[in-house]
């Protein structure tokens, strides 16, 4: 009998490593939003992979991230085919280090449904490319959002996240709809945070003062006032929308608004509360990135 796990709760190199411990032989497959590879151990050592174009190492490392989905391990069954030689504990150290390698270029990456164009203005500066760097540059042709850019690459995961944000970085390619997806992050987080607020006490109109009154202090947040709706505690983008303004004024000013925010809390209900309903707050709006 085999052994069926949800990755949410057992990882794949945990599993790797049970199997490795026993010595055991056969396939293991990991299955992930449709997407879907297989591993092959035989007296517990790790020897053969593929994910889509994928194999071996690179294969072993791109199932290893799945984070949702399941892994199923059917015993006895083989492959003739070896594409991994290195040992159970070097390749599983690797899938560690690997992950909080990820975990750190994702934040620099926007959501996954951004659909990523060429810059019209090349850097002034000489960029070389590489072969992979040509392969996903060709693909940012404003119509794949990250996703499906990934998906026809055929490279490992990793690679293509950090080639990604090497690419925004060097600005060869920009997310045109940058300014409007970040106002839509700042006042999402100001809608769960009034969520978590309100209830405390202080009268919703209240909150909206303090968020018109801030931005209203300077040219920059007028301008952006003009693209927001306020109804009750509750903010949205206006339909028809004037986005003349920057993504740092943008951040800027938000940061204004919730620090104002922060206070006003802390002095109506002590620094320990106000840290717990903003730290929630932010938690909300991470799971909503996901």
């Amino acid at each position: 009998m085999g052994l069926v796990a949800s990755l949410s709760d057992f990882s794949a190199s945990q599993i790797f490593f049970l199997l490795a411990r026993y010595s055991k032989t056969g396939r293991v497959e990991v299955r992930s939003a449709g997407e879907k590879g297989e591993v092959y151990f035989v007296k517990g050592a790790v020897t053969h992979a593929f994910c889509k174009k994928l194999t071996g190492i690179e294969a072993l490392y791109n199932l290893s991230i799945f984070s949702r989905g399941q892994i199923e391990f059917f015993p006895d069954e083989k492959t003739a085919e070896v594409s991994i030689k290195d040992e159970v504990s070097t390749l599983i150290g690797e899938i560690e280090r690997r992950k909080v390698e990820l975990n750190e270029i994702k934040e620099k990456l926007p959501p996954f449904d951004t659909v990523l164009v060429k810059s019209p203005n090349p850097p002034k500066d000489a960029v070389a490319l590489r072969k992979d760097d040509w392969k996903i540059l060709v693909l940012m042709d404003g119509k794949k959002n990250i996703k499906e850019t990934i998906e026809k690459t055929g490279i490992g995961v990793l690679n293509v996240y950090k080639t990604i944000v090497w690419l925004l970085e060097k600005g060869l390619i920009y997310d045109p709809k940058e300014v409007e997806r970040i106002l839509k992050e700042k006042i999402t987080f100001i809608n769960i945070l009034f969520r978590e607020l309100v209830p405390l006490g202080i009268g919703e109109k209240e909150w909206i003062k303090h968020v018109r009154d801030t931005l209203d202090k300077s040219e920059a947040g007028k301008r952006l006032l003009e693209n927001i709706v306020f109804s009750d505690a509750h903010l949205s983008l206006k339909t028809k929308k004037k986005m003349d303004i920057s993504k740092n004024e943008i951040e800027e000013l938000f940061s204004q608004v919730v620090n104002i925010l922060q206070e006003r809390c802390k002095e109506e209900f002590g620094p320990m509360l106000a840290k717990a309903k903003f730290n929630g707050a932010l938690k909300k709006l991470n799971e909503r990135k996901r």
